[in-house]
């Protein structure tokens, strides 16, 4: 009996600018990339033609065989057609997989750091009306995923509506970033009614006994972990970042150790960036020297506790639980393949929507005048905003061989250009030249590190 191919719920067939065709899974917005082979071979099966039939060329079953291999579809003893959403949709514009959004600028702390001026609410609020055009932008564009920030997203007195609109268009919460003040068991059976997925939360938490400083606020240390606790007791998996700076360096090892026993699934740790709210603080500011010394004495700490959650030390160490293995990309990566890469994926796949509409490269660069030059979703449309000529786009896609060749610098020359490509734009950016080296990198080798943390490295499987 004949067999048919069947495309899952979740699939649907698209195409951009930059991705001719492709899967995508609606639910977290990934795309999984096809051949033309395979192209043609779904829409074949969606037009009744079985597996086995003369019309299916070796290389269509070739193709359907390699997506059943990897769960990809199902064959069934009669054909289905695609449903609307399903069918393939060309969409004029690069793809991006996820917006990370600050959907308000007010916030119920005063942190030091703020790269916002949250406190200030210095970029303002969108009414829910304006949020819901900027959501159908996002389908328009292909894009089912947001991960939501603030401020403090929980301060918009429409949260819930907001929450819904999200719903209503199938647009997936991936993560969840609050301060953790507002996150009680009441506010979680709420919650739950509106996601019935256990969407990943954020928090963040800035060592033990320096909490409450970096957040302006006297008694967020107690309250931030008794909001991990109670998320990880209703299940939600927790991530935590930490912002570093002289003082609370010598706290980083006890707070390894806090970080174990309350279940946490990924810590994150960077330097102070010297722009927003922090430049009152700038003095306090960490050298690269002094992070690296405290990610070093981090690590055997890590290791001891059995390395119980991902792990990420800026830009000089990464473990992942889920793969068991650590290491980081400036460790093995050379040849001059490592220059046709974008000059940061993150920017590339996940851009940062500010809450007064612009759409900008990352957070970090919030507030520092590149603001002013992004494209603004109120009066450029997204699909806009991801083509050529934008300013957002020419960032974004650019390649890190064109940066070097546009752009000459310490860079273009460096013996390690193959390793860090120039490290974080962010970072460059606060050294006066978002096209120039990140210190952080150049510290990173020149002063002889790299060696030192791959002691700590897994061997590449």
């Amino acid at each position: 009996m004949s067999k048919y191919y069947v495309l899952p719920q979740n699939l649907n067939l698209r195409g951009w600018m930059d991705v001719k065709h492709a899967l995508q899974n609606r639910e977290n917005g990934g795309i999984l990339y096809l051949c033309q082979s395979a192209f043609d071979a779904i829409l074949l099966s969606a037009n009744g033609i079985p597996m086995d039939s003369p019309v299916m060329l070796g290389a269509h079953r070739s193709a359907l065989e390699e997506l059943l291999k990897h769960d990809v579809g199902t064959q069934a003893d009669a054909p289905a057609e695609l449903t609307k959403e399903q069918q393939f949709r060309s969409i004029p514009c690069s793809y991006v997989r996820s917006i990370h959004w600050s959907i308000t600028g007010r916030c119920n702390m005063k942190c030091r750091h703020c790269f916002l001026e949250a406190p200030d609410a210095f970029y303002g609020e969108l009414s829910l009306e304006q949020c819901t055009k900027l959501m159908d932008q996002m389908l328009e564009a292909g894009i089912y995923s947001v991960s939501i920030t603030g401020g403090e997203p929980l301060v918009r007195p429409d949260w819930k509506e907001f929450y819904q609109e999200l719903k209503k268009r199938k647009i997936a919460v991936n993560m969840l970033y609050t301060n953790g003040f507002l996150v009680t068991e009441q506010w979680l059976d709420k919650y739950a009614e509106l996601e019935t997925e256990k969407v990943e939360f954020s928090l963040s938490f800035d060592g033990i006994g320096y909490h409450d400083w970096v957040r302006g606020r006297d008694g967020m240390e107690e309250r931030t972990i008794e909001a991990i606790r109670t998320l990880r007791k209703r299940g939600y998996p927790v991530n935590i970042e930490s912002a570093l700076y002289k003082d609370n360096l010598k706290s980083m090892v006890p707070t390894c150790q806090l970080m174990a026993d309350l279940g946490v699934c990924g810590w994150k740790l960077s330097g102070m960036a010297n722009n927003g709210a922090w430049l009152k603080y700038a003095d306090r500011t960490a050298t690269n020297e002094e992070l690296f010394d405290c990610y070093l004495a981090i690590l055997p700490k890590f290791v001891e506790i059995g390395r119980p959650f991902s792990l990420q030390l800026g830009q000089c160490y990464y473990y992942s639980k889920e793969t068991n293995h650590a290491n980081v990309s400036t460790c093995n990566a050379c040849g001059d393949s490592q220059l046709q890469v974008p000059v940061c994926s993150s920017i590339r796949m996940n851009p940062y929507l500010l809450p007064d509409g612009t759409l900008m490269p990352c957070m970090p660069l919030s507030n520092c005048g590149l603001d002013r030059k992004m494209p603004n979703l109120l009066e450029m449309p997204l699909t806009q905003a991801l083509q050529p000529g934008s300013e957002l786009f020419g960032l974004s896609c650019m390649t890190v061989a064109e940066m070097f060749k546009n752009h000459p610098s310490k860079c273009t020359d460096c013996a390690y250009r193959f390793k860090c490509r120039g490290g974080c734009r962010a970072m460059a950016y606060s050294a006066g030249n978002i096209y120039g080296p990140d210190p952080n990198c150049c510290d990173f080798f020149e002063k002889g590190y790299a060696p030192r943390f791959a002691q700590f490295y897994d061997e590449e499987k």
